[in-house]
């Protein structure tokens, strides 16, 4: 398994350098490929900055010194040229590289961008995904967060680099313990660069690819991909979820998976759910107990009657269904008693 880092970038290059160093020096992970996306005055940053020679740093450039402080191997911290972000033009029928993103129409051809790039990563088994949102616009960022979102997998990663002030605004600084030190604001002050502390802060996704399996090929644009999950999703909060309870073998099954419930709490469950199908929902849990003790002392059809409950029973047997179902595809309401759509079947005694 091979690690990319992906980072969008603009003017302050160093956010990937800082990045790599959080990775290797709090957890150990030296990526083998690091990919950047970016516009062509981006990329002209990253030239000058981090594959140049510099006179302060011995005539090495801040990528190779990088590499030698963390020991990297001769595949590891391998970076791609940089990734322009085009726009189609219309007039000369070519794809242009963009300076920036302003328009809507930049910012569509950036996403569409970005989530092939995202995709030229994920889509390979053997390769796992770190995306880093810390440069670029706030656009390119929130674009690479929705296009990880949209096809990536648990596996893979979203981050952002945090670093300490000064050095967060430091225009010399790429990493603790450079070789060009101490560095100097533009008040002329002079900081050392080893006492600059520098995290890395995860931002969870919802991996929506776990809930799609069929992604074999390119899925397409970033846009149709993203409006046909969504109508799929709609579709799926508004079919009703086919439930079917068995009191006999103490089974629930929620779209024909079953899930073993306790006695009681499945009792109070079939309750629910009948007084959501005759719109008779009680308005507390207070309330619900006494309904359920008079539904449980008349016509019901459980094998046997059970003991009379009280509030606190009743919410206990809730909170217990609700962390047994709490992975399921169907599951009690948190802070109502009015369920989401279902349909009900009940076993024969």
């Amino acid at each position: 398994m091979t690690t990319t880092l992906l980072a969008v970038t603009g003017l302050s290059p160093a956010i990937v350098t800082e990045t790599v160093w959080a990775l290797a020096t709090r957890e150990g992970i030296l990526p083998d490929r690091v990919e950047f996306i970016t516009t062509t005055i981006g990329a002209e940053k990253l030239e000058s900055a981090l594959f140049s020679p510099l006179p302060d740093w011995d005539g090495a450039t801040v990528w190779a010194t990088l590499r030698h402080a963390l020991r990297a191997g001769p595949d590891q911290l391998i970076a791609g040229q940089p990734q322009i972000i085009t726009i189609g033009d219309g007039s000369s029928g070519r794809a242009l590289p963009l300076d920036d993103i302003r328009t809507p129409a930049e910012n569509a051809a950036a996403a569409e961008f970005i989530f092939s790039r995202v995709w030229d990563v994920v889509h390979d088994k053997d390769r796992c995904l770190i995306a880093s949102v810390a440069g670029g616009r706030k656009t390119m960022g929130a674009l690479l967060h929705s296009a990880v979102s949209l096809i990536a997998r648990e596996t893979d990663r979203i981050n952002h680099v945090l670093v300490s002030p000064p050095f967060d605004s430091l225009p010399g600084f790429f990493f603790p313990g450079q070789p060009a030190c101490p560095v100097l604001d533009r008040q002329g002050r002079a900081w050392e660069t080893a006492d600059a502390e520098i995290t890395l802060a995860d931002i969870p996704f919802v991996p929506l690819r776990n809930r799609f399996r069929e992604l074999d090929e390119l899925p397409g644009s970033f846009l149709s991909l993203r409006d046909q999950w969504s109508e799929q999703l709609k579709h799926d909060a508004d079919r009703p979820v086919p439930l079917r309870i068995d009191h006999a073998s103490g089974v629930l099954e929620i779209d024909g998976t079953p899930y073993p419930i306790r006695a009681r709490a499945l009792a109070i469950l079939h309750f629910i759910l009948e007084s959501n199908l005759h719109d008779r929902i009680p308005s507390d849990q207070t309330a619900a107990a006494d309904d359920f003790n008079k539904w449980n002392n008349g016509t019901h059809p459980l094998p046997e009657t059970l003991p009379q409950l009280l509030a606190e029973d009743f919410r206990r047997e809730l909170n217990y269904l609700r962390k047994r179902l709490k992975s399921s595809p169907w599951k009690p309401a948190m802070r109502t008693l009015r369920q989401t759509p279902f349909t009900l079947e009940t076993a024969p005694d």
